[in-house]
């Protein structure tokens, strides 16, 4: 029989030790506050119900559909097909505070409502992640009130991306996100979410007859909807002269994504300002710049020939420059001015 030498058996030991170490405990307790559970608490204050009223040949009809908050001044987004035909409006705060809503905007074609409550509690905004690094097979989540179940979490993956689908409307909704998250009748406007808890998508439809099929809005669409009916010209009559996009410049982050300028008007404020192509937007006044909504809610409740200042980045380096807002007939008349120019030099 062969003899143990002492370097063998104190290997042994050691191995012995360290199987004692790593084996699990009876009674052990692990940590059950993961990055989902995080995401869905932080995320829980920005999501609301939407209670409405529905007219029609059977007279009226409540109805329940789901909400988020996009700005903390009181605008929600939903779909249109909770909302339409509607007699009465209100949301549900997280905190159970039903608040009147008004609709602002029914795009039928997107799918889209914007509402807009009036209240002194304070709101919380959910943040938008981009749609153009969305992974097939990423970890998703859905938050809604599936037959009136309030606040009910749903998980899932992105299954697929740029699907398209025909809505009873009419309408034909494209570049959708498709998940198996489970979706009911409840769940229609309220978020899709990464595991960060940014808002990736507005759940829009399910299929019906299938299960683990349905449907999102991705973020982009939904921020190009806001930013449109939103411009910081239809809520507070001034103008910019920017034209902006979107990039993607890391893979994770909350400043993955970089808000560039593409345009800026001739003797727009922007062009005075001596902005110009390239210049990265990173904050104006107050609100850190994050997407192409957030370039037009900077400028709500500014007046025409006030000064906003904004930071830029430009060839690596940052920079401040000064902003005096036009109104919008301002601009339209200096529109004029260049088309005359124009019509005269042809002359």
């Amino acid at each position: 029989m062969e003899k143990s030498t002492p370097s063998a058996a104190l290997a042994a030991l050691c191995a012995l030790v360290l199987a004692a170490a790593t084996a699990p405990q009876a009674g052990a307790q692990y940590s059950r506050r993961n990055p989902f559970v995080e995401a869905v608490q932080k995320t829980r204050p920005s999501i609301v119900t939407v209670k409405v009223d529905k007219r029609g040949n059977w007279g009226t009809k409540a109805v329940i559909g789901t909400g988020v908050i996009v700005d903390e001044r009181g605008y929600v987004i939903t779909n249109s097909h909770v909302v339409s035909n509607s007699e009465r409006v209100a949301v549900v705060l997280s905190d159970k505070t039903e608040v009147e809503a008004q609709v602002l905007t029914d795009d039928v074609h997107h799918d889209l409502a914007i509402l807009r409550v009036r209240t002194d509690k304070k709101l919380k905004a959910l943040p938008f992640g981009p749609s153009s690094d969305l992974l097939v097979g990423e970890t998703v989540f859905a938050v809604g009130h599936p037959y009136g179940y309030t606040n009910t979490v749903s998980t899932g993956i992105i299954s697929q991306l740029g699907r398209e689908i025909e809505m009873p409307s009419g309408a034909t909704l494209k570049e959708l996100i498709q998940t198996n998250t489970s979706i009911n009748p409840g769940n229609s406007g309220g978020p899709l979410l990464n595991i960060n808890g940014e808002l990736i998508g507005i759940n829009v439809a399910l299929r019906e007859g299938a299960q683990g099929i349905a449907f999102a809005l991705n973020a982009d669409q939904v921020e190009k909807v806001l930013a449109e009916h939103l411009s910081a010209a239809k809520v507070s009559k001034v103008r910019h002269g920017l034209a902006v996009t979107e990039k993607v410049v890391a893979e994770e982050g909350p400043n993955r994504q970089q808000v560039v300028v593409d345009a800026v008007g001739d003797k727009t404020p922007g062009a005075l300002a001596g902005l110009k192509s390239g210049d990265v937007l990173v904050k104006i006044g107050t609100l850190s710049i994050a997407n192409r909504f957030d370039v037009e809610r900077a400028f709500w409740g500014y007046k025409p020939g006030e000064k906003i200042e904004a930071v830029i980045r430009r060839d690596d380096q940052e920079t401040r420059v000064s902003l005096t807002l036009a109104g919008t007939a301002d601009v339209k008349a200096a529109a004029d001015e260049r088309k005359a120019d124009k019509v005269a030099s042809r002359e």
